[in-house]
């Protein structure tokens, strides 16, 4: 299997949260963690990396509102350099993503916000090991820092259409650098909105302040999803296009498939503008919507309370999952009927 590396510098709570991964394991499973390794994240400053899409001002904002289980600090992707940050001292909060390409042709694309913890012992061990005068130095150093960074959290992301075509096509070292660098100075997924972010924060500040540790893979359906019976679900517009795997193209659902997408929701709907979403979660109103993430075929399906971050309704599907169906809206339905 050939992976080329994205990285430029690289119980009640299980049921009750997902589609954000709060544990050590690699692939977001409900691994609990290793005695002292969540004490070891809080007695940690949190550097948080994330896309120029929004001012360096815009996401302190929404973290001095939701983070308090570490320090924390903004560092533009411009400015940041991973090797100021391994004293030790620091957590370590990004956009990070892969390419996988299989033996038969087969290419996966992993792309997630992940929270993670350098574990200085073995990387010190390593780094001992290299020769700075070794051609390959800045690879082995960087692959180094990515075999000891240590998850606390992982959030998947969503990439949009024209993101995925590049990152299906690419598979030169330059091609990746250039995709790494749309992952920061674009707007590449679809579930990155400044006010989706502060959610997945509060979630995730929320999950560790309280220990608990949960993975991507258990479905849930708490009661308060009943309050859907009398209000709207919004659905963010982007899920309005149908993506076809096969051609790697999407098109726009015209009004036919429109209606029998969501013909079985028997509650109110609406279909709403990324921006009037992030201005509705900004403003903490108490609205409820639905955030879809696919990746590699795989769905994670939640309808989350804006104001608090929660998740009301989550279900988790393998396989050929590459848009939103009909079924998904059946199935809600029938959980807030209930």
């Amino acid at each position: 299997m050939k992976r080329i590396l994205l990285f430029a510098m690289l119980a009640l709570s299980i049921q009750n949260f997902a589609q954000v991964a709060i544990t050590s394991s690699d692939r977001g499973a409900n691994d609990e963690f290793e005695k002292g390794e969540l004490e070891k994240f809080k007695s940690t400053t949190t550097v948080f990396v994330l896309p120029q899409v929004n001012s360096k001002e815009d996401y302190e904002k929404i973290l001095k509102e939701t983070w308090t289980v570490t320090p924390f600090k903004v560092v533009e992707y411009k400015d940041f350099n991973i090797l100021d940050y391994i004293d030790g001292t620091y957590s370590i909060a990004k956009f990070i993503g892969d390419r996988v390409e299989t033996s038969k042709g087969t290419v996966y694309i992993h792309t997630n916000f992940a929270i993670r913890v350098l574990d200085k012992e073995k990387f010190d061990k390593g780094l001992a090991k290299l020769k700075p005068d070794d051609k390959k130095y800045n690879r082995k150093l960087n692959n180094l820092l990515n075999e000891n960074m240590k998850y606390v959290a992982r959030v998947p992301l969503c990439v949009n259409n024209a993101f995925l075509g590049e990152a299906m096509a690419a598979t030169s070292d330059e091609k990746i650098s250039v995709l790494y660098d749309k992952m920061y100075t674009e707007n590449s997924f679809t579930n990155t909105n400044l006010g989706m972010l502060k959610n997945y924060f509060q979630l995730i500040n929320q999950l560790i302040n309280a220990g608990e540790h949960i993975g991507l893979y258990d479905d849930f359906v708490k009661p308060e999803v009943k309050k859907l019976k009398d209000n709207t679900l919004y659905i963010p517009e982007a899920y309005l296009m149908e993506y076809n795997p096969w051609k790697g193209t999407e098109k726009l659902r015209d009004e036919k498939d429109l209606k029998k997408l969501v013909e079985d929701y028997k509650y109110k709907y609406q279909f709403i503008r990324d921006e009037d979403l992030k201005r509705k979660i900004l403003n903490n109103e108490e609205i409820y919507y639905l955030r879809y993430v696919s990746m590699n075929g795989n769905k994670y399906l939640q309808v989350v309370n804006a104001k608090t971050g929660d998740g009301v309704y989550y279900f988790y599907g393998a396989g050929f999952a590459y848009n939103l169906k009909d079924n998904d809206f059946k199935d809600l339905s029938k959980a807030i009927s209930k």
